[in-house]
């Protein structure tokens, strides 16, 4: 029935649904409808036979037993006097037979079957001077039998018109209801056969159809940006690996020439170990970033955490700037609050190790000068600041700084140089952690990059 059912169209599904609770709900309703009337008619059985004794009761009473009315046409009673004569007697043979037992009975209603008919029969006993007298009234039940039948069937009638009716208001409304949905597949079907950009139509009303083409026009404009990324992403990395890689044959070819010179040969080896390095670092580049842009952000670490991992990250760094007179000092303000962060841990060491990194390379053209690190937080949100006294960089590379194999001098092809990811890798880290980097020319001189991270509003965790 499941697999049936999944078979079916929305339409169809909808439309049978309701049937069935339709056809539940006028049965349920039919049901109590006819137990309703049956109680009625039962009621109103009981009221007649009641009158129909009456009249003879008052008879007996208003003349102390010594007089009895009788019947009217076409009515069922036997009256009995104390003696247990029968003075009136218009039952019939059925209940004259069993007239004995019908006397012993109380004043409630009694039904009584036969195989051809049903009577309702009731006992009433009337007290006189001269003893007890008993009055036996009786109704058919046929007419009560063919009325109740006749409702049955007209109910039946009833609800099979309103199942039609119903199912056909629900056919109809179903497919009004799913007429936007199927011009939107449409319209994404030949949005599809063209090849076309252009976003889904959303319609003038404010309702779910609405609200759905919205959020898939959404969807598709986030997956086309995805893949214009990854589009990009290899182009660049296309345009990136091709001068190494070209670079990296020529010195082979050289090495191949310079066979017979152990000096020539042993420098064009190193030319080429330096290209090796360079291409290793694009890859490694390369995947840390895609890894970055692909992990989720449900990562978190409190402020000690963080703070740990920077007094980490800066000692790598002052082991990196040993060679060169460059010293890296950092600070690590008072916690105003204990607060959680959306960063892991590593990515926040990745993005204090590069920033550290950029600013120890700026600084080795120099040969002295300062990193300084700062860690702390404004207003509940984590703050990192790295600044250094170096040369500064062009105004006009600040807004591409952080894009993919950007660099300020514009070569591509420098042995010292870096491949240009590493503040591409720092502005994927801290955009998924929902944060913001900036970079920014100190006017004492050299350069200073700010990331600030917004804080959970979560309970704050001791461990992580």
């Amino acid at each position: 029935m499941r697999r049936l059912g999944s078979r079916l169209s929305i339409r169809w599904r909808i439309t049978l649904g309701s049937l069935v609770i339709a056809a539940l709900f006028f049965g349920a309703t039919g049901i109590v409808f006819r137990f309703q009337v049956d109680s009625i008619l039962h009621r109103t059985a009981s009221t007649l036979l009641s009158n129909d004794a009456e009249q003879f009761q008052t008879s007996l009473v208003s003349s102390a037993g010594t007089r009895v009315d009788q019947p009217g046409r076409g009515q069922l009673v036997a009256v009995v006097d104390p003696n247990g004569e029968v003075k009136v007697n218009t039952l019939p043979h059925l209940l004259t037979g069993r007239l004995g037992t019908l006397l012993e009975m109380d004043s409630t209603v009694k039904t009584i079957n036969s195989r051809d008919d049903s009577y309702l029969v009731r006992n009433e006993t009337v007290k006189t001077a001269a003893g007890s007298w008993h009055i036996v009234t009786a109704r058919n039940q046929e007419t009560f039998t063919i009325l109740l039948d006749q409702l049955t069937i007209a109910l039946l009638v009833a609800a099979a018109l309103l199942l039609v009716g119903f199912g056909a208001a629900s056919w109809l409304l179903t497919g009004a209801a799913l007429r936007p949905v199927t011009r939107m597949r449409t319209q994404a079907e030949e949005l599809n056969s063209r090849g076309s950009a252009e976003p889904l139509a959303v319609g003038p009303a404010r309702d779910e159809l609405a609200a759905l083409a919205t959020t898939l026009n959404e969807f598709i404009l986030q997956l086309r940006l995805s893949a214009e990324r990854e589009r990009q992403m290899v182009s660049d990395a296309s345009h990136e690996l091709r001068t190494p890689i070209a670079v990296l044959k020529t010195q082979l070819e050289l090495a191949h020439l310079a066979h017979g010179d152990a000096t020539a040969l042993e420098e064009e080896i190193t030319a080429a170990e330096h290209s090796v390095d360079r291409l290793a670092r694009l890859a490694n580049g390369l995947l840390e970033l895609s890894q970055v842009q692909a992990a989720g952000t449900d990562a978190v670490s409190s402020f000690a955490t963080l703070a740990a991992e920077l007094a980490n990250s800066v000692d790598r760094a002052r082991l990196l700037a040993a060679s060169a007179e460059i010293t890296v000092d950092f600070e690590i303000s008072e916690v105003v609050e204990p607060l959680d962060y959306p960063i892991a841990a590593e990515n926040f060491g990745r993005v204090v190790s590069n920033l550290t990194t950029n600013a120890i390379t700026a600084l080795s053209g120099t040969g002295t000068g300062t990193v300084r690190v700062g860690l702390g937080q404004a207003q509940g949100d984590l703050t990192l600041t790295v600044s250094d006294d170096g040369p500064g960089i062009p105004p006009d590379f600040i807004p591409v700084a952080f894009d993919r194999f950007s660099r300020p001098d514009e070569s591509r092809s420098t042995r010292a140089g870096g491949g240009g990811l590493g503040l591409a890798i720092v502005s994927a880290i801290v955009t998924s952690s929902r944060g913001t980097v900036t970079l920014e020319n100190r006017a004492s001189g050299g350069v200073r990059a700010t990331v600030t991270v917004p804080a959970l509003d979560i309970p704050p965790t001791t461990a992580h």
